[in-house]
């Protein structure tokens, strides 16, 4: 019986792998100091003693008018809450952008031991293909000149076909089943690079609604004017709220 063997199906292992990219990160604006020299214009009007100082966040210009309509308390804790959680969102996707950079080297290695696994197989593939059309040529060959041949000459010419035929057939299992497992491997490898991409665009759409959200921000607290002694009883508040939620 003639070996014979299957060819291996070439891989193209072609998997985008997008780096993920740093993440800027919108520096949560600080209340203005209002010692600091500034321009005249940006300046609060000139309040009586017994008027609680006047805060702008960065940008925020205050005309000098008698009167100038602060954030109430609960406006400034809604913004402060959306401050701080823009803040923490950010440490968060800068954190998962660091995994995901590392998970990302991680996946190119594995990539490059797979082609390598490739190229190996594909190669003793080949030798295995060359073989067994060898062994092909000579069983073809055989018909014609066994009848030509002594009975002494016609038993060495079998014995010698048959030995190189069950050395091809020894190697073809063998290989197939390599093939097998590698096939397995590359299946698993590229299911794991879908789950990359795929977290890979979560984070990036995250991204995406972080910035949204700071812009946001920007244009609904950022250039609003509040008193400072809210900021102080509210950042108090969300102290205590936090101590006591960790002592629970």
């Amino acid at each position: 019986m003639r070996p014979s063997v299957s060819h291996l199906a070439v891989l193209t292992l072609t998997a985008a792998l997008a780096c993920t990219s740093s993440l800027a990160q919108t520096a949560a604006p600080a209340k203005a100091d209002p010692k600091a020299a500034k321009p005249a214009a940006a300046k609060p009007a000139a309040k009586p003693a017994n008027k609680p100082q006047l805060v702008a966040a960065p940008g925020a210009v205050i005309s000098a008018k008698p009167k100038v309509k602060l954030m109430t308390r609960d406006e400034l804790r809604a913004c402060l809450e959306r401050q701080d959680g823009n803040a923490s969102e950010g440490k968060a996707i800068e954190a998962e952008d660091k995994v995901m950079a590392d998970e990302r080297a991680k996946v190119l290695l594995e990539r490059d031991a797979i082609k390598a696994k490739q190229g190996e197989i594909e190669e003793a593939e080949k030798a295995l293909v060359a073989a067994n059309q060898a062994v092909a040529q000579r069983f073809e060959e055989l018909k014609t000149l066994l009848p030509k041949m002594s009975k002494k000459e016609q038993a060495e010419a079998k014995a010698d076909y048959e030995k190189r035929a069950s050395e091809v057939n020894s190697k073809i299992d063998p290989h197939n089943q390599r093939k097998r497992v590698f096939l397995a491997e590359v299946k698993a490898f590229e299911e794991r690079v879908d789950s990359f991409n795929k977290r890979k665009d979560q984070l990036s759409d995250r991204a995406d609604k972080l910035g949204d959200a700071q812009e946001a921000w920007r244009n609904e607290c950022g250039n609003r004017p509040y008193d400072e002694a809210d900021e102080i009883a509210i950042r108090k508040e969300q102290s205590k709220a936090a101590e006591k939620a960790a002592g629970q």
